[in-house]
């Protein structure tokens, strides 16, 4: 796809989607052939329907993600697949995360990378890995929130400040709204990655339309939402607007 979805103009596109089917079981043959069945069912209903590219995400598990490719890849369209890990340092099989992203690229995916789990300041070092590991197009699409090297994804994220613990004792997935990334880290992030080369950007759970503006505003881009970007000229803190009376602007200070 040297000329593909990654660089492809702004236009419509209509993909097909496959994800982790959370029955894949590595020592279950006949679970890895269900959800290889799963996915030649769907693949081929995105097909009928006239899908211009196939995209599979969040997948944990190395193999699955194969097995994910290798029927997507079949379709004879484009391909855009990206791994999900976990807290672990590999793949939920044991499979090394920039390996499987190399395996998925000897496939001929289009577009490898990762998707969800991960916010930026987690997902980042693996990224610059597997840009450095692969020639094809890479994705980027984490979830806005301030994962950390402790707590690596938004399933073990902790918010000690809450006053009201969630009934299921964790903060993922009802209770990460205070944890949520500003658009200012996304669009930091966007603009990072795109100067590695990473030039299929997103973002995953929890994104809002702020935050997908954001990104394409970070890589130069100038969207049909832009006219909601932000402008402060009328701001009692921040505006210039002479009308703006100089006693309450000077409040800004203090307030």
């Amino acid at each position: 796809m040297a000329r593909g979805v990654a660089d492809a103009k702004p236009g419509n596109f209509m993909a097909g989607n496959i994800s982790n089917s959370n029955i894949w079981d590595p020592e279950n043959p006949d679970r890895q052939a269900e959800v290889r069945s799963m996915f030649t069912e769907m693949v081929g209903w995105a097909v009928d329907e006239g899908a211009d590219l196939i995209i599979g995400e969040t997948f944990y598990f190395a193999g699955e993600a194969i097995a994910a490719a290798e029927i997507a890849k079949a379709s004879g369209l484009p391909v855009v697949l990206t791994l999900a890990p976990m807290a672990f340092q590999e793949m939920a099989d044991g499979v090394g995360i920039v390996e499987t992203a190399q395996r998925l690229e000897q496939l001929g995916v289009d577009v490898v990378g990762l998707n969800c789990f991960r916010g930026p300041a987690t997902m980042l070092p693996w990224l610059k890995e597997i840009r450095s590991a692969v020639s094809c197009h890479v994705g980027a699409l984490p979830i806005p929130y301030r994962t950390t090297k402790d707590e690596p994804t938004f399933f073990n994220l902790s918010d000690p400040r809450a006053e009201v613990a969630s009934p299921h004792g964790r903060t993922f997935p009802t209770a990460l709204d205070p944890l949520q990334t500003n658009r200012y880290e996304i669009g930091a992030f966007a603009k990072e990655v795109h100067d590695l080369g990473v030039n299929y950007i997103g973002v995953c759970c929890g994104a809002t339309p702020m935050h997908i503006r954001e990104v394409a505003e970070a890589v130069g881009l100038t969207t049909d939402a832009s006219r909601f970007s932000e402008n402060m000229k009328n701001h009692f803190m921040y505006g210039d607007n002479e009308l703006l009376a100089d006693n309450v602007v000077a409040l800004g200070s203090t307030a």
